[in-house]
């Protein structure tokens, strides 16, 4: 009965050690890919000069990231790795979104421009 007790015991134990080891989070290695490729298309688009507080979040999150994955917290580095694509991912947004405010003021700038001309020669031909 003892010994029955000793290897049922045991048993628990292995079990139980191996799940442990068996919930460990994986490491977000694809993940850490498209946080870089959403790092580097929010600088293409601009996100330096146009968003540059939101870059520099991505760039925070996803180096808080890095450092995870080098203490092999593997969890809270797949959290923070999608932060900082989500972070990333904005500033190319807001990039973008700035640009083409930018564009539609100097298409606004110029067609004030062309109607005041317009207004002045037709004012000055009339005369």
């Amino acid at each position: 009965m003892k010994q029955t007790l000793i290897r049922f015991s045991a048993l628990a134990i292995m079990a139980a050690s191996l799940s442990a080891c068996g919930s460990k989070a994986p490491k977000p290695v694809s993940e850490l890919a498209l946080a870089d490729s959403a790092l580097q298309s929010a600088e293409t688009s601009g996100a330096r000069e146009y968003a540059p507080i939101e870059l520099r979040v991505a760039r925070e999150k996803k180096a808080a990231a890095d450092t995870a994955m080098a203490k092999k917290k593997y969890e809270r580095a797949q959290r923070l790795t999608e932060q900082a694509r989500a972070d990333a991912e904005l500033a190319r947004a807001t990039a973008e979104a700035e640009k083409s405010r930018l564009a539609l003021q100097e298409a606004q700038d110029n067609i004030k421009m062309i109607r005041d001309e317009a207004t002045r020669t037709s004012t000055g031909a009339a005369k």
